[in-house]
C-alpha cells in the first residue's frame, strides 16, 4: 500500500469508524475502490459522494486529489445484495 493510500485510509477511519476500505490497483498509480459503512444507510449516492469528496479536498492536495479515479460507496446490505446476484450470474 502507497503512502497517498495510507493517508487516505486514515482519513476515511477516523471520519467512518466502521468502514470496509477495498482498494484496487490500478496502473499509473491511480487510486480506486469500494467503500462500506452503516454510516451511508441513511444517505443518497450523491450525499456519500459528497462526504467522501468532501473530506478528501479538505485534507489532500490538488496533486493527491487527481490520483483518485473513485470510489463506489455502499452499505453492508447493498454489498450483500450485490455479492449475492454476482454469485448467481457467475
Amino acid at each position: 500500500m502507497g503512502t497517498l493510500e495510507k493517508k487516505i485510509e486514515q482519513l476515511l477511519r477516523d471520519r467512518f469508524d466502521d468502514i470496509e476500505i477495498r482498494f484496487d490497483h490500478e496502473k499509473g498509480e491511480r487510486i480506486s475502490g469500494s467503500l462500506i459503512s452503516r454510516k451511508f444507510s441513511r444517505m443518497s449516492h450523491l450525499s456519500r459522494q459528497g462526504a467522501i469528496w468532501k473530506l478528501l479536498r479538505e485534507n489532500l492536495t490538488a496533486t493527491q486529489q487527481q490520483k483518485i479515479l473513485g470510489f463506489l460507496i455502499y452499505t453492508p446490505k447493498e454489498i450483500q445484495s450485490y455479492n449475492e446476484a454476482y454469485e448467481n450470474v457467475a
